[in-house]
């Protein structure tokens, strides 16, 4: 059996975070004003199944024998359905129908609907009816993990728990617990780091702490080399890198990843969540960084986690990123020649002015002759007629 399965809570009080939830449910008991419909809401891995059972057994459980049939899943009373295969009105008829049924082996009737969601608008409507209309055995406890598209009418007939993200804290807590029944030595620095790579899931978690158990221990550098986990060191001198804007340490840190065979989206992930920290530090004026470049960062990071998963080479976008966040400074000469070129490329083209052609007329040897004189009619006639004897 898995660790996982081993040591799943079989009451309220083995409960792992959830406070709030665990404080109503138990008053809902002590009161016997328990709902007939439930319907949990939150991220994968923290804990709405397991409350739904623990609910259910409490329901159902009057005696050692149901009990022990309830650890094993055995008793016919509790009925798990997973609606990401069983999403049809088929299958929501059948269970109205034996819903009507009385209990074969305890008092009441628990039907546990996982990823309700999944269910048509069909099914949805056939269900509406049978939360409004219960038997008096019959229960529900239905669990999301994307409540916006459960219908409006559903939530309002049950009673609705959202879930948080578990806390680091009561991970590592929970994880002591079981290494401890394990006879497992590990070291709290690496059931931290379990805990922060689980990202608020215990089942994440506690997957993640028996892989990396070897030969009754865990350390740091079995969960490098048996998960691929990366440690908070190098994560933090990668973004400092960043901050001064320094490729080649970025650089060098993403080569290590790839030679250790870590894995890339974990370390990008990891260092968004790094950042975020970094950026409500700066904003307190705790550290010497501004806002702005950490947000830059933070958006570069956020694309280069997303490309990561279509990339035909896993590091490259994350190297692209790094390149295009550390802006490095021009020297001296270079930044000269390349404003001296600039301003040339800016210039504008000036025309030459056009002169007008002007055709010279070649030189000649021979005499112009002198203009000739004007003369009027009288002196003509007295050179004519003077010259005669009349």
């Amino acid at each position: 059996m898995s660790l996982y399965l081993k040591y799943r809570p079989r009451n309220i009080e083995e409960l792992v975070g959830q406070n709030h939830i665990k404080k109503t449910i138990t008053h809902a008991f002590e009161q016997n004003s328990i709902s007939h419909a439930y319907l949990f809401s939150g991220p994968r891995g923290t804990g709405k199944t397991s409350t739904a059972r623990v609910i259910a057994r409490a329901l159902t459980v009057d005696s050692p024998e149901l009990a022990k049939m309830a650890d094993e899943n055995r008793l016919l009373d509790i009925i798990e359905i997973d609606a990401a295969s069983n999403r049809g009105i088929d299958e929501i008829r059948d269970l109205k129908e034996k819903i009507q049924f009385s209990p074969i082996m305890a008092q009441r009737k628990v039907y546990i609907i996982d990823e309700v969601h999944m269910l048509t608008k069909e099914a949805f409507n056939a269900l509406l009816k049978t939360l409004e209309e219960p038997p008096a055995h019959g229960f529900f406890i239905l669990a999301t993990t994307e409540i916006h598209k459960v219908p409006d009418t559903i939530i309002s007939r049950c009673q609705h728990f959202s879930f948080q993200r578990i806390s680091e804290k009561d991970i590592c807590g929970r994880l002591q617990y079981i290494c401890k029944q394990e006879k497992v030595t590990a070291d709290d620095q690496a059931l931290m780091m379990i805990a922060k790579h689980a990202q608020g899931g215990m089942r994440n978690a506690i997957s993640m702490l028996e892989q990396a158990i070897t030969n009754k221990t865990i350390t740091i550098e079995n969960l490098a080399e048996n998960l691929g986990l990366s440690s908070e060191e190098s994560q933090e001198n990668f973004l400092q890198f960043l901050y001064k804007n320094n490729p080649s340490g970025a650089l060098e840190i993403i080569e290590s990843i790839l030679y250790e065979g870590l894995n890339i989206q974990q370390f990008i992930h990891r260092c968004l969540e790094i950042s975020q920290k970094h950026l409500y530090a700066s904003l307190k004026k705790e550290i010497p960084i501004s806002p702005q470049k950490i947000i830059e960062i933070a958006e570069e990071l956020l694309s280069a986690y997303q490309k990561t998963k279509n990339s035909p080479i896993e590091t490259l976008p994350l190297e692209l990123s790094c390149i295009r966040l550390c802006k490095q400074p021009l020297d001296k000469k270079s930044e000269s020649s390349q404003t001296i070129a600039q301003e040339s490329f800016d210039k504008p083209i000036k025309k030459p002015i056009e002169k007008p052609i002007v055709i010279k007329k070649p030189m000649t040897t021979e005499k112009t002759e002198e203009p000739k004189e004007e003369r009027n009619l009288s002196d003509i006639a007295d050179e004519v007629f003077g010259s005669l004897d009349i």
